[in-house]
């Protein structure tokens, strides 16, 4: 984790040379010293990390020292500038002045922190000295990944996976590796892949394949063969030889084009098998491909592995078997069978142990490595109440006999990370268990703690959500949730991983969480980690009773009061980011905050504060301002009234999501082009103005924008405003005249926008612009209270990439069509409260990738379309709040229309209101 820390000091380093330069001024040498000097010593870290992890306590320590240092180095920095932003942002004649006395005090600061420096300087003389005697080598990461070595030793699987086993769930899985395994009508060599995060099965289901007597009557060669982190070509060519031509390994050749030949050539001879168990590396397969050849006979070669890359990589016309996490049911009889072995699980488990058993089996959360250890441990315990509960009670993992080597197995995907996707990966156990992660908030986060350098033509919020789906492809983040265009729109990692983030955020200092039930209520760890959590509890937490006054981030998801956070904020100057989930009791802003001039990322949901005030462009650093109010004012809270115009003068502003009140007249945004932040990418939200006509234009970097309040007055200044937005991916206009004929106009020609959402009446009802009017990339649509006359499908189904059609409230018409071979890509359609539509005809080959439907509230539409019995990809069909007849044609099995629905998987229906 020294990484971690490391790089982002030198990160942050590097940011502050280029941005603070004349206030650097005299010390600025010996700050790139130091840059210089900690990012010589990341080349070293990689190797120290890997002794670390080894047992090595004289590395270990070296590793916290270095650390250590990092983090000093943090502190000093950001001591000199706090101590010389006073007089950053005076003006006037008396501040004149004042600043006149700042420099005097700012010469003594620079003294300062030069001689704090020249400290550092003596202790990173010793570390170095002490790597040379510990042996540390210098492997080289400075800002590329851990894939360039292969230093981390492999762990076997445990013995439990070794033997054959009866494998518990992925039954229909088996099934269908089995069927392509043996199709006969597929005479190409396939690659199957299987794809999971470390314990979830992979191997323990290859094996059961792998040795069934079918795949073995059906392939004349057989070969299984482990890769893992350490693989050299030659000795997995070689293995493979020496399985199918049963030759010891020790007699074959030498040298790998001998090798390579024969093996290709003895493959050629018949229907072969070969099973790579735990590929990590494209690479892997790369320099393979060349000796499985394919002579159309039916051969087949199985990768399992932990990345969704390696998969696609080896057969991109192959789907990838994604395994699951095991179900309640399955996770029940998996630890059954090692707890109890041999016996019958529906009757092993004694009555007075059910309760606590599943207590154990929950908290493995379906991994099947999990549920394999932890029986295994429960088979040797007695078979009495104390014994089980003693484990429930108070279980942790490294003290589980074979939980450390569980963690170990787990551990090594987060070992084989980058310094910095390290960093990424260990924020993920500052939220709690099984929490919905938002990938927009994460990213934003990310970005503001400066976890990983810039990248060429990449803004940071793209390079987080680049680290994400890496994080996903490597199977150690779970997606709960995509996006219509298929990207991550929450996550969470498995409670395993979860662990291991906090004992490394615990041993590396990034993170603690808050003891509010210590009897002090101070937490018992070391005064200088970097971030604080607290969870909701059930004691009243009144004050933070907390020393560190270096802290860096502050996380609740506890409703705190005023006061609270008052008292808090002004023990901590340092703060970088606040985020607060649960703000319902914080009705203004404490005037503590002004004084965080560190701060890049403030986040209050569910607040009641009201004013953003004028003192806010003190947070000159600030990136992300997020007032977000999941709740609505019918339940009696109010949002945003004022936002002073200083908020726009913050360069740094990159973010802004604030939910005004909807009765708000004035205008939030002002008029002046030097008060607006060059990098704004977020917007919303605001109230329609004169704004959209003076300001909107120079916004030339938004994203995303949300206007309320919009009029046919607007119509022209915004269609001409929304042309010089060429960056724009997602809009929401809301308004009582919503002139979607400009609007779709001025972006007929771009191709970022990809998602569109129009509440209110259109100006023109009768019909929708040519589709060729709407902008070509669109992959979402919402229209909301539309009063659309003209039937809108039409159009719509010439879009060629929309894969997520909503309307709401949106056509008053009796008929609907969706034509042949229209809507190619749509995936989702939800249709509500369409209370004129009575007839919908959906036309052969219509909608041919449709994969839910939704239909509530639409009081006319009497019966389901016949077309729908074409649509065979739908996966799940909504009904909400439809008419008694329809309810008596779709029932299963007798009701008129079932033939036309009943090959759909998931069907739901809810009536709460008769017509």
């Amino acid at each position: 984790m020294a990484e971690a820390a490391v790089s982002s000091v030198v990160q942050k380093l590097g940011v502050l040379i280029m941005q603070e330069a004349k206030e650097l001024h005299g010390v600025r040498g010996q700050v790139e010293w130091l840059q210089e000097e900690l990012r010589s010593m990341q080349c070293f870290l990689k190797d120290a990390d890997a002794k670390r992890a080894r047992g090595d306590e004289r590395v270990k320590n070296w590793v916290r020292n270095i650390r250590d240092v990092a983090y000093e180095a943090e502190d000093i920095i950001d001591t000199f500038m706090l101590k010389v932003s006073r007089r950053r942002r005076k003006k006037g004649f008396f501040n004149c002045i004042k600043r006149c006395v700042f420099i005097f005090n700012e010469l003594i600061a620079k003294h300062e922190v030069s001689t704090e420096i020249q400290g550092i300087k003596d202790k990173l003389a010793d570390i170095s000295n002490r790597r040379q005697q510990y042996g540390i080598a210098n492997i080289d990461e400075i800002g590329g990944t851990s894939n360039q070595s292969r230093v981390q030793p492999v762990i076997p699987l445990l013995p439990e996976l070794q033997v054959d086993k009866d494998v518990v769930g992925f039954d229909d899985e088996k099934e269908v590796i089995v069927n392509q395994l043996v199709d006969e009508s597929n005479k190409d060599r396939l690659v199957i892949s299987i794809v999971g995060m470390g314990g979830l099965g992979k191997t323990t289901l290859t094996k059961s394949i792998y040795n069934s007597p079918t795949i073995k009557r059906s392939f004349d060669m057989h070969a299984w063969v482990t890769i893992s982190q350490e693989y050299k070509p030659i000795e997995i060519v070689r293995k493979i030889l020496s399985k199918i031509t049963s030759i010891s390994e020790d007699k074959l050749e030498k040298d790998i084009e001998t090798l390579s030949i024969k093996l290709c050539e003895t493959l050629k001879k018949g229907k072969y098998l070969i099973v790579l168990d735990d590929v990590w590396r494209t690479e892997v397969w790369d320099e393979l491909k060349i000796v499985f050849p394919d002579v159309t006979n039916g051969s087949r070669v199985i990768i399992t592995t932990r990345f969704l890359n390696v998969a696609e990589f080896a057969d991109p016309t192959t789907k990838p078997h994604e395994l699951r996490f095991l179900n309640e049911q399955e996770s029940w009889q998996l630890f059954l069978n090692n707890a109890f072995p041999r016996q019958n699980i529906a009757t092993c488990c004694p009555a007075d142990l059910v309760d606590v058993a599943r207590q154990l089996v929950q908290r493995c959360s379906g991994l099947p490595l999990a549920l394999v250890v932890l029986g295994g441990l429960m088979s040797t315990k007695g078979k009495d109440y104390n014994s089980w509960n003693t484990v429930a009670t108070d279980m942790r993992w490294q003290y589980v006999e074979g939980g450390e080597r569980c963690l170990e197995i787990l551990a090594l995907s987060y070992n084989d990370l980058s310094y910095y996707l390290k960093s990424c990966f260990l924020y993920f156990g500052l939220f709690p268990e099984d929490y919905d992660i938002s990938e927009t908030v994460l990213c934003k986060l990310w970005a503001a703690e400066g976890f990983f350098p810039v990248m060429d033509g990449k803004t940071l919020e793209e390079t987080a959500k680049a680290h994400i789906e890496e994080l996903v492809q490597r199977c150690m983040v779970q997606v709960t949730r995509r996006r219509y265009d298929g990207s991550v729109r929450s996550c969470r990692v498995h409670d395993l991983l979860r662990d291991k983030c906090i004992s490394e955020a615990k041993e590396g200092r990034v993170f603690e969480i808050y003891n509010n039930n210590a009897t002090n209520g101070t937490t018992s760890t070391s005064c200088d980690v970097r971030r604080l959590v607290v969870y909701d509890e059930e004691r009243e937490l009144e004050t933070l009773s907390y020393s560190n006054v270096k802290l860096r981030g502050i996380f609740s998801f506890k409703i705190v009061k005023d006061e609270w956070l008052s008292a808090t904020v002004h023990g901590f100057k340092f703060l970088r980011v606040i985020q607060l989930y649960r703000s319902a009791l914080i009705s203004e802003f404490p005037s503590e905050i002004k004084f965080l001039i560190h701060l890049r990322y403030l986040g209050f949901w569910e607040s009641t504060v009201k004013i953003i005030p004028s003192w806010i462009d003190n947070l000159y650093n600030l990136q992300t301002i997020d007032m977000r109010d999941i709740r609505t004012i019918d339940m009696g809270y109010t949002s945003i009234k004022t936002i002073s115009d200083s908020l726009w003068g913050i360069e740094s502003l990159r973010h802004v999501n604030v939910q005004f009140d909807a009765y708000k007249e004035s205008m939030p945004v002002p008029p002046e082009m030097r008060l607006i932040p060059k990098n704004l990418q977020t917007l919303k939200v605001v109230v329609a103005g004169a704004w959209i006509e003076n300001v909107l234009p120079k916004l030339k970097n938004l994203r995303k924008l949300y206007i309320k309040r919009v009029s046919h007055s607007h119509a022209n200044a915004l269609s001409i405003s929304l042309q010089e937005l060429g960056r724009l991916v997602s809009l929401r206009i809301d308004g009582y005249g919503v002139p979607s004929d400009n609007i779709i106009k001025a972006f007929s020609n771009q191709v970022c926008l990809s998602k569109l959402f129009l509440s209110g009446p259109f100006i023109n009802k009768e019909q929708l612009p040519s589709f060729s009017e709407f902008p070509k990339n669109l992959m979402k649509i919402i229209f909301e209270d539309s009063e659309l006359e003209q039937d809108p499908m039409p159009t719509l189904e010439k879009l060629p990439y929309l894969r997520d059609l909503k309307l709401w409230s949106a056509y008053e018409g009796k008929h609907m069509i969706c034509s042949a071979k229209g809507f190619p890509q749509l995936l989702s359609l939800e249709m509500n409260q369409l209370d004129g539509l009575e007839e919908w005809k959906i036309e052969e080959e219509a909608m041919p990738s449709l994969k839910y439907l939704e239909l509530e509230g639409c009081s006319g539409l009497k019966m389901i379309p016949e077309g729908l019995r074409n649509v065979t990809t739908l996966d799940e069909l909504k009904l909400i709040n439809m008419p008694g007849e329809l309810e008596t044609r779709i029932k299963e099995n007798s009701g008129e229309d079932w033939y036309k629905i009943k090959h759909v998987p998931k069907i739901t229906a809810t009536y709460w209101r008769l017509w």
